[in-house]
């Protein structure tokens, strides 16, 4: 009997780690590649969590049609899955710390919908671009523009000119020499947000 019961804890002890261990490879690939692979991917603020039912304000639709509110499911808890709760904002794309989901915001419960924290919109007024050339309804009719070392977007039936304004207010960024940015920038890219096209990072150096 003894020995019975001492096997099963040896048995218990090797299955648990195995179990809850996470043993997913890291995805190497810029964040950018990997939200566009991601079906679903928004701006959201986590509101309730029921089990692993876990349902989000949505602020802004990255990939896919979340609504105004959407609920997902979570994983069960292991080192390979993220634990959400009430009042944080995120970059969701999924449920695993494998994909590209980010914690913009760990408490978002007294700061406006429009603030995402650690997702930012780059400063494009040096570009003066016309407000109807950034004018849109969804991220697909955003194009990128170069703004010097920078960038932005604007709709596709003004890109082309947009081009051409940057580079006589800005300056040719063919003829630029551009440093390398931080590795804790990582683009997002063109983004239609509040019915305008801009170019969006996510900004890693701001604490969530």
């Amino acid at each position: 009997m003894g020995t019975h019961i001492w096997l099963m804890s040896l048995l218990i002890a090797f299955w648990a780690p195995c179990t809850f261990a996470c043993t997913v490879p890291q995805d190497l690939r810029p964040h950018s590649q990997r939200l566009a692979d991601a079906p679903l991917a928004f701006i959201g603020t986590v509101t309730s969590v029921s089990g692993l039912r876990v349902t989000f304000s949505v602020h802004h639709a990255i990939k896919g049609s979340p609504g105004t509110t959407t609920t997902v499911e979570a994983l069960s808890p292991s080192t390979c899955s993220i634990a959400f709760t009430v009042g944080q904002r995120w970059l969701y794309a999924g449920p695993a710390t494998s994909q590209p989901s980010v914690l913009l915001k760990a408490d978002a419960r007294a700061v406006l919908p429009s603030d995402f924290g650690r997702f930012q919109r780059v400063d494009d007024a040096r570009a003066r671009l016309p407000p109807d050339w950034q004018s849109c309804s969804q991220s697909a009719q955003c194009e990128p523009v170069p703004i010097g070392c920078q960038r932005t977007a604007a709709n596709s039936a003004n890109a082309a000119a947009a081009r051409a304004h940057a580079i006589r207010f800005v300056g040719d960024h063919r003829a630029m020499e551009c440093a390398t940015g931080p590795e804790e920038i990582q683009h997002v890219g063109p983004q239609c947000v509040g019915g305008r096209c801009g170019h969006w990072v996510l900004d890693f150096r701001i604490r969530p």
